[in-house]
């Protein structure tokens, strides 16, 4: 089979990549025969993703095809108790429309766009220039997602930066803090498994356990919720006491050592015991076995920063590196995030925020608050791209109110999510497997991949790049000029091109790796391996003066969370990501379930008389929601868990009981910030 073209038995092998939001970004390999997609498989031109798909990769073909996708514009009718179809034309003119008479009222920031991640194809990111040239409109700041630390560890480093995951195998030590790979990023498996025969040491930090911890049979640390970055202050205090830092590493490379070490004085042990619940024997060893086994690598996960105090932890983790040298060392690395296409992106082209004549912008995680409160002008339409904001983002009952106060909604998506349903008019969007795009690298790995169209819509549905484009159209929108999707690529790439070489039809090969310019060192494996940082010092900063200017302590500090356990509401609440779904895009099944699970801890269980399967009522002063029990022998007490993502009109929404809440650093959502009550339903 050769990619891309025809074989005498009339296959296709065609190049493509998984658009998810995940840890992977899976190169993939598409078997195509007489128009039919028949298998999807793991592209081996990637290294890291190339051996097989996880089952969401591996749904794409049933949802592409599934009975309630999407196929025909769909606009409310006039009585609001449901929609009837439409002509692209109709739905489109009303659209624009609108858009226009908002737009000549003014200010075009009457319009909100919220915009996520459901696709990370970098053709997506069109839409913004597309409110851009309209004048534009109300945007996000902030994050739901990685924000706290991701900020962190631009101060720490100038950027996040990880190294590839197949080098962990070098490590001698593995700390996998806040990350589930056996669930939410399974190519890591492997290289974690290899890395284990070869001798490595691996601890799990969570505080609930994982698949993972009992995958690699690791050490498993549970830390109460919200308390990591007091963990990671004792461990330096450990690290510094017992002179098991690097003191030349610290010397060359490093500013602000002395007054970090300063901060983490009071974190002994004994100390960080009694606010983490962690034994302080186990702070010992555990510091001395990063301390003193060097490469030691951290996999670090969202997990620690959704929490007011998420940025500072991560801070404080970096600094265990910064401290003991693993950083630009094979088998090191503080590793979260991935920026390598930083500088080989064109922003202007994908933004277009030149073009904008108004811009007003609102915190993410507040975003229901900010709909209902805003003036100057309120909000007279939202429209809605790669999100489902009901479901998915903080406090659904508060955003089904902000939903109700604004006079118009759109909404682009391929299923009739809970944002939809709450929506004036509905456009249908294409599947990946039937567009072009790009998929940039993600935390894992630095292979960027090139979409090829697999197969055509059947019966068409269109991409939303041709969505805009004829709503620029309609709007006379000169700066969003009717053009291909390649061409738009073309020039939202043209930095990569010129600085490796790496043209559109050079990505249409293959996936490519991608690396630093000029680096003679740099093979996108080993984060920060010149040991030149993007900091102002261009060292790793300890002290942060910029961090200081932003209104925060310059350097990493420990914040106890500002939501505990009480009598009213006595259990911690987790809200973590399920194996089978990305979010909420795989609700459209349930996997067996008529109601989402609420695990408990078994003394938590027998003290509120609940058994396996027994209907419990979870609630909080926010909200509640109706579950079914499972019982784990070895989940702490001081726990309710609850996967996310779950839709609303299914019976779900677990962000019904999530009250908006925001970290100051990265502005993040403070998802994991909830306490709650149980009982037990009865009749």
């Amino acid at each position: 089979m050769t990619i891309g073209k025809k074989t005498e038995n009339e296959k296709q092998v065609i190049s493509t990549a998984c658009p998810l939001d995940c840890w992977d970004a899976c190169s993939i390999l598409a078997t195509v025969e007489d128009g039919v997609i028949k298998s999807l498989a793991g592209n081996p031109a990637n290294p890291v993703t190339g051996k097989g798909l996880c089952s969401k990769g591996l749904a794409h073909m049933a949802r592409r095809t599934h009975p309630e996708r999407l196929r025909r514009p769909l606009v409310r009718d006039a009585a609001g108790e449901g929609f009837r179809a439409v002509t692209w034309d109709e739905a489109l003119d009303l659209v624009a429309d609108r858009l226009d008479q908002i737009r000549r009222e003014g200010p075009a920031t009457a319009v909100l766009h919220c915009a996520h991640a459901g696709s990370v194809g970098l053709l997506k990111k069109l839409e913004a220039r597309f409110f851009s040239a309209y004048g534009g409109v109300t945007t996000s700041v902030g994050s739901l997602c990685e924000g706290a630390g991701h900020q962190a560890q631009n101060y720490d480093f100038g950027a996040a930066m990880s190294h590839e995951i197949s080098d962990v195998v070098n490590a001698r030590v593995v700390v996998i803090w806040g990350r589930n790979p056996a669930e939410t990023g399974i190519h890591a498996m492997p290289f974690l498994r290899q890395a284990k025969e070869r001798g490595a040491e691996i601890v799990v930090i969570d505080p609930r356990g994982s698949a993972t911890s009992a995958a690699l049979s690791a050490q498993l640390v549970t830390p109460r919720p919200g308390t990591d970055g007091a963990l990671a202050l004792s461990i330096a205090h450990v690290l510094i006491e017992e002179n098991l830092v690097d003191a030349e590493f610290i010397r060359r490379h490093v500013k602000g050592y002395p007054a970090f070490k300063d901060a983490v004085k009071p974190w002994t042990p004994e100390a960080a015991e009694a606010e983490t619940g962690v034994s302080a024997e186990v702070i010992r060893s555990l510091a001395r076995l990063y301390g003193s086994a060097k490469p030691a690598c951290l996999l670090v996960g969202y997990g620690v920063q959704r929490y007011t105090n998420g940025g500072e932890t991560v801070r404080a983790i970096d600094a265990l590196a910064a401290i003991t040298g693993n950083i630009g060392i094979s088998g090191g690395g503080v590793n979260y995030n991935n920026d390598r296409m930083s500088g080989y992106l064109d922003s202007e082209v994908l933004s277009g925020q030149s073009l904008r004549v108004h811009h007003r912008t609102y915190p993410r995680p507040m975003m229901a608050d900010f709909i209902l409160s805003a003036n100057h002008p309120k909000i007279k339409a939202i429209f809605t791209t790669k999100a489902n904001p009901v479901t998915q983002f903080m406090d659904t009952g508060k955003m089904l109110k902000a939903f109700e106060s604004v006079d118009f909604k759109v909404t682009i998506d391929q299923f009739m999510t809970d944002t939809a349903q709450v929506s004036d008019v509905v456009l249908p969007c294409a599947h990946f497997l039937e567009t072009t795009d790009v998929i940039l690298p993600p935390a894992v790995h630095s292979y960027l991949t090139y979409c090829s169209p697999v197969v055509e819509a059947d019966p068409w549905v269109p991409s939303e790049h041709w969505i805009f484009t004829q709503l620029a159209k309609r709007l006379g929108l000169e700066a969003f000029p009717a053009q291909s999707e390649e061409a738009w690529l073309e020039l939202a790439l043209k930095p990569l091109s010129e600085a490796l070489g790496y043209s559109v039809d050079v990505l249409k090969k293959e996936p490519v790796p991608v690396h630093e310019k000029d680096s003679e060192v740099d093979n996108g494996l080993v984060a920060w391996s010149e040991l030149t940082f993007k900091t102002p010092s261009r060292r790793i900063e300890l002290w942060s003066n910029r961090a200081g200017m932003d209104g925060f302590d310059p350097v990493a500090v420990y914040r106890p969370v500002g939501k505990r356990p009480s009598p009213e509401e006595p259990y911690y609440l987790l809200t973590p990501h399920i194996k089978e779904s990305l979010h909420s895009q795989h609700f459209l099944d349930l996997f067996g379930q008529a109601l989402p699970v609420a695990y408990l801890g078994l003394s938590a269980a027998k003290g509120l008389g609940v058994a396996d399967g027994d209907k419990i009522k979870v609630f909080n002063s926010t909200g509640q929601l109706i579950c079914t029990a499972k019982v784990e022998a070895d989940q702490s007490p001081e726990l309710v868990l609850i996967h996310e993502g779950w839709w609303l009109q299914k019976g779900g929404g677990v962000n019904q009981l999530v009250a908006e809440r925001a970290a100051g650093m990265g502005l993040h959502a403070a998802y994991y910030e909830v306490t709650c009550n149980v009982t037990k339903c009865n009749g």
